[in-house]
This record gives C-alpha cells, sequence and structure tokens, in this order.
C-alpha cells in the first residue's frame, strides 16, 4: 500500500483519489538522495506517520520541490513520478491531504 493522496476542489469538495505507490516513495526518499533540503516534500519522508494537508502556497511550494527534484528520479520512475505533479498541480486543485498507512 502506497499514500493516499485526496484531492479537493477550490471549493473544498473532494474530487480525486490518487495512490502515490510504495516503490515511488521509496524511489523518492532514497538515503542516497537529497531530499532533507526541500522543505515540503521532506514532510512526506516517513511513510507511516505523514498525515499532511497542503493548500494554497504550501501545495505550490510542493509542487515547486516536485518539479525541482525530477532530476533525481530515475528513468524507471519518472512517467510515474510526472503522473503524481500533473495530479496535484491541476488548475482545479484547492486542496491535498496527503497520508501513510
Amino acid at each position: 500500500m502506497g499514500f493516499d493522496v485526496v484531492l479537493y476542489n477550490q471549493e473544498g469538495s473532494e474530487i480525486g483519489f490518487y495512490e502515490l505507490r510504495e516503490s515511488l516513495h521509496n524511489e523518492i526518499f532514497n538515503s542516497k538522495k537529497l531530499w532533507r533540503s526541500y522543505l515540503e516534500l521532506r514532510r512526506l519522508s516517513d511513510f507511516y506517520l505523514t498525515n499532511e494537508t497542503f493548500s494554497g502556497e504550501r501545495l505550490s511550494n510542493l509542487i515547486t520541490d516536485l518539479n525541482n527534484y525530477k532530476v533525481f528520479i530515475s528513468i524507471n520512475k519518472i512517467n510515474e513520478y510526472e503522473g503524481f505533479i500533473k495530479q496535484l498541480s491541476s488548475s482545479e486543485i484547492g486542496k491535498v491531504h496527503i497520508a501513510g498507512d
């Protein structure tokens, strides 16, 4: 099981669900990578304890972190990673809740 990502519109109504698979989480937070320097991204590092809501500036900062971090993602995971960014970046999205197991 991966992260549960619940997407909400600008009015706060739930409009979608996305699962960030454990294998992608492991790719992002590999101990040899520099994820600790990305303020919003690092909030998602603990697979079991993560329970974060992003909206407004925090959501924008998370998307920026993800886009900037893309260079560290392996070629075999980049499509899945970009799909995650696309889900969060939709103009319909006003808030995102991300929780681990």
